[in-house]
């Protein structure tokens, strides 16, 4: 589980002011809830090259023309100082805005930007990445291709948070109806342990948890899996041991509500988590690889297609 204090450590990427506000107006909601003056945010923006677009247009690649190494050089001077540094000092003042404090420091890299920002929450010991989604207007939740599909199919030590298309519109609100999906796995508890650690600090803000585990439908067909009835056994153990670590980091009792369902897992909490309107969703998230999500499938991926408007909270 999480030793550190949820928060206290955060690294917010910087691609786009609009996703970045909505990142900046959660970590907000999220502090001020729990009361909590944390002790370092860090923004990052990663240069990915494609200020060299225009530049590339003009040579003739089949024959193996290249950009000479000075006028590269001189077109990323140029970048940082037309495009990064205003963005970065734009959202710097967005998070100061929203927070109350600018940020720690604003790191600056060269790369790929799932690959560095993995690297630096491993390297810096970062209890939480929030990221952005960019908002695409109305189109398929898909997130291949995207940051964030690039760091959630990495081994990203700390909890993601995942915000939205939509940020809270009434930010005191964000905890009122809280959704935790529930298993036997170890990333499943320290989710629960993640969001009890926040919830316990926000009490009076919180109105229903959603306790939910969903029993696989696969259990009946699978001849040498797990006996239907022993899942349900192990589903109805988890439920009780989440719970119990709830109330043991000092969540109310009276305010938890357990749910079995049946049937498949990422289906069906995505739509539980429409049915009680859930207003921030926390998961286990296991680690794999991209090429075992495409044959695994993915819980977590099925909810994050699905649930585009809602934040979740994935802990590893």
């Amino acid at each position: 589980m999480n030793k550190a204090e949820p928060l206290s450590g955060i690294l917010l990427p910087v691609d786009d002011v609009d996703a970045f506000r909505r990142a900046a107006r959660l970590t907000g909601a999220l502090l001020r809830a729990m009361s909590l003056d944390t002790e370092r945010i860090d923004l990052l923006h990663v240069v990915t090259g494609t200020f060299l677009a225009e530049l590339m247009k003009g040579l003739d690649l089949a024959s193996g023309e290249t950009p000479a190494a000075a006028e590269m050089n001189e077109m990323r001077r140029r970048y940082l100082v037309n495009t990064v540094k205003p963005l970065v000092e734009t959202c710097g003042q967005l998070l100061k805005l929203e927070v109350g404090q600018g940020p720690s420091r604003t790191i600056v890299k060269d790369g790929n930007p799932a690959k560095i920002i993995s690297s630096l929450c491993d390297e810096n010991d970062y209890t939480s990445l929030i990221i952005s989604r960019r908002n695409l207007g109305g189109q398929p939740g898909k997130l291949i291709g995207s940051i964030a599909a690039g760091v959630l199919h990495r081994s990203t030590q700390g909890t993601i948070y995942l915000v939205g298309d939509r940020a809270p519109v009434e930010t005191g609100t964000l905890l009122s109806r809280c959704l935790i999906a529930v298993d036997e796995s170890p990333a499943s508890m320290n989710s629960v342990a993640e969001a009890g650690a926040i919830l316990s600090r926000a009490k009076d803000q919180v109105d229903q948890i959603y306790l939910v585990h969903v029993l696989d439908q696969s259990c009946y067909y699978d001849e040498d899996g797990e006996n239907c009835m022993d899942a349900s056994l192990t589903g109805q153990k988890a439920l009780e041991a989440s719970g119990n670590l709830l109330v043991e980091l000092g969540v109310d009792r009276q305010k938890i509500k357990t749910v079995i369902h049946f049937g498949k897992p990422g289906t069906i909490l995505a739509e539980e988590v429409r049915s009680c309107d859930a207003t921030l969703v926390f998961l286990g998230r296991r680690d794999r690889s991209r090429m075992a999500q495409v044959y695994l499938g993915s819980v977590c991926t099925e909810i994050i297609e699905n649930c585009r408007d809602r934040t979740l909270v994935l802990a590893s």
